[in-house]
């Protein structure tokens, strides 16, 4: 593997001039690495929070409490608003410290920055303690710190599950080479704690942690396999094992599983993870592992939404050509040969952190910032490969002109990196980038619909999302935005189109009546239809469809609030008065009921009373855009 320290030449030092020149040499290598990755990145501070940022970080209020830290730990719905449990509490912790230091996306995207060029600068100092060559460890992370394939991950806040848990891994196993080399003691054994932590509570993927340990174990050893390297590694493995266990324990008994669920899966969607059977998954991933590997080793034509042919078996050829094709591969790089120990390090690192992605059949099969790991994998190949091939490169150049090349790659790469970073910067701006590159995509279409959606562009909005629906009618949040949007526009905007918003909310609720939200949209679509058409028929049909969201879910003071407006579209004050006062009396008095409340007093003539409720109103909740604009009309002389 290369672990014998090269010999430095200095002048009357001895050997402790030439390791501290050494140790000046990995500083230095170190702050560069670290450089880099900061200059490559640094635009994603211009960015907004995107995709999942919006519900896991911008919405989630958990996380921008920094009380809430002990929860994470024993609470597995404090991950996300609205988009299920997950249990990654080191996660969620790093996020609640980040907002309490500074809130915002600028703040918690620095963080992600940073979190990527301390892993780039302790994968440098992993790769140059297993291999002691300075240049080559160095030039290994520098080609991970600047990679573009890493742009996903630096960018999306909620990303940071693989920022996070491939810095816990390298922690473990960083310290595990000082505890097998017996120069750690108590610190490594802590250090290996800790980032088994780290890693198993940002993704799940930090179980594997247990036989990273055994694989660098067995590449570190010197001669043959003895009782005294076992009872050592014994001795490391024992703490990694405890926590990966305890780890698993508190999925059991938090989320009712320990893992997840690979075989029983059936669905005739294959886009969805539950729609694809094991058999699909591994067949399928045949074919695109190849392409992945290959936009590692050169990042070309990237996208944010690859695209993915699934395969229905291995009766394909091209699936056995795939997997046969990868396999090659594997058997090249673990091939014995000098630096062969670090190379096979390397792709079980490459392959063990890819396996979750690999076997478990996911909504998307593919995505940039799952990359993150198994490049790390590769640059400890890297490692084992360079300096076999130096030798030949001399030949064709010398060895400043390789550095001055490898140096302009560097920048090159760095400066697209910070291109794709600056996408990130507007959601729309990304989504709109990759359509010209992709127009058939839906995920596409849908996110530009989604964004303009979130910026109150509902005109806007109601195209790409109709393209996104078209393309892929099974999807359910697509089709939900779509409906949104519809019922968004104003009745005013020459493209409001209710007919159609009902039409479409009602096919939404036809992929689940037990759902209140797609029942509430309903009831918005037939309001839009009532007022514009003047239609009472669809006022009374937005007043039962949204009173059966009764039941189906816990009541809602938005529910009550819906059948007001439909008993005010029939010109039906005192109904629309026993229908907030019955939310009300439930406990719902939200500000949105209190205030429609104060509308239809006023409408019955009761001034007194309802000047009395909207004070009430503007005491607890004296910001509100909406209480200050009520306040407004109210005081408004009357025409």
């Amino acid at each position: 593997m290369g672990c014998r320290a090269r010999s430095v030449a200095v002048g009357g030092g001895g050997v402790n001039g030439a390791r501290s020149h050494v140790e000046r040499l990995v500083r230095r290598v170190a702050g560069v690495v670290l450089l880099l990755a900061i200059l490559a990145y640094g635009t994603a501070l211009a960015g907004e929070f995107v995709f999942d940022d919006v519900h896991s970080v911008a919405a989630n209020t958990a996380v921008q409490a920094i009380a809430n830290v002990p929860t994470f730990w024993v609470d597995p719905d404090a991950f996300s608003i609205g988009s299920g449990k997950m249990y990654r509490p080191a996660l969620l912790t790093s996020f609640a410290v980040n907002w309490w230091l500074c809130a915002g996306p600028m703040s918690l995207k620095a963080g992600n920055v940073l979190l990527h060029a301390a892993t780039a600068g302790l994968a440098f100092l992993w790769l140059w303690r297993l291999s002691r060559r300075v240049l080559v460890a160095g030039l290994a992370a520098a080609w991970f710190a600047v990679h573009p394939l890493a742009s996903e991950a630096v960018n999306l806040v909620s990303a940071r599950s693989e920022l996070l848990a491939a810095f816990g891994i390298l922690v473990t196993l960083h310290a595990h080479v000082g505890w097998q080399r017996g120069t750690g003691g108590f610190a490594a054994l802590a250090g290996m704690v800790l980032g088994t932590v780290l890693a198993c509570g940002s993704k799940e993927t930090g179980v594997v942690l247990p036989v990273l340990v055994v694989a660098q174990t067995w590449c570190m050893r010197h001669g043959a396999w003895d009782r005294t390297q076992g009872r050592r590694l014994a001795q490391g493995l024992a703490p990694v094992v405890a926590v990966v266990l305890g780890y698993l324990v508190a999925r059991k008994l938090l989320l009712g599983q320990a893992t997840v669920q690979l075989l029983g899966r059936a669905g005739d969607d294959p886009a969805s993870g539950h729609g694809r059977s094991l058999a699909m998954q591994l067949a399928t991933m045949g074919t695109e592992l190849p392409h992945v590997l290959g936009q590692i080793l050169l990042p070309a034509r990237l996208s944010f939404d690859p695209a993915v042919t699934f395969r229905t078996s291995f009766g394909d050829p091209l699936v056995w050509l795939g997997w046969g094709s990868m396999l090659g591969v594997t058997l090249w790089a673990t091939w014995p040969r000098p630096g062969a120990r670090l190379r096979r390090l390397g792709v079980a690192f490459a392959w063990l952190v890819a396996a979750p992605w690999i076997v478990v059949p996911l909504n998307m099969p593919l995505a940039e910032h799952r990359y993150y790991g198994p490049m790390l994998g590769c640059s400890a190949v890297l490692v084992g490969v360079l300096p076999r091939v130096a030798p030949f490169a001399r030949r064709l150049l010398p060895r400043r002109a390789w550095l001055a090349v490898a140096a302009v790659v560097a920048v090159l790469a760095a400066v697209h990196s910070g291109t794709r970073s600056w996408l990130y910067r507007d959601e729309r701006a990304l989504w709109a980038a990759e359509l010209e590159q992709h127009p058939d995509s839906f995920r596409a279409w849908w996110g530009l619909g989604a964004a303009r959606l979130r910026n109150h562009d509902y005109t806007g909005a109601v195209a790409p999302l109709a393209k996104g629906h078209a393309l892929y009618p099974l999807h359910y949040d697509a089709h939900r935005n779509f409906a949104e949007a519809l019922v968004s526009v104003p009745d005013d905007d020459a493209t409001a189109d209710p007919e159609r918003a009902v039409a479409v909310c009602h096919d939404l609720l036809a992929k689940g009546t037990d759902k209140p939200w797609a029942r509430t949209l309903l009831a918005q679509a037939e309001l839009q239809l009532g007022r514009m058409r003047r239609d009472p028929a669809a006022f009374e049909r937005a007043e039962r469809v949204a009173l059966s969201c009764l039941d189906v879910a816990a009541p809602k003071g938005y529910v009550y609030w819906l059948a007001a407006k439909a008993r005010r579209g029939l010109d039906d004050l005192p109904g629309a008065l026993q229908h907030l006062d019955a939310g009300i009396a439930r406990g719902l008095g939200t500000t949105s009921v209190r205030l429609e409340r104060a509308a239809v007093l006023r409408d019955l003539g009761r001034l007194d009373e309802a000047r009395a409720e909207l004070a009430r109103v503007q005491r607890e909740a004296p910001l509100d855009p909406a209480v200050m604009q009520a306040v407004q009309q109210f005081a408004a002389p009357g025409r």
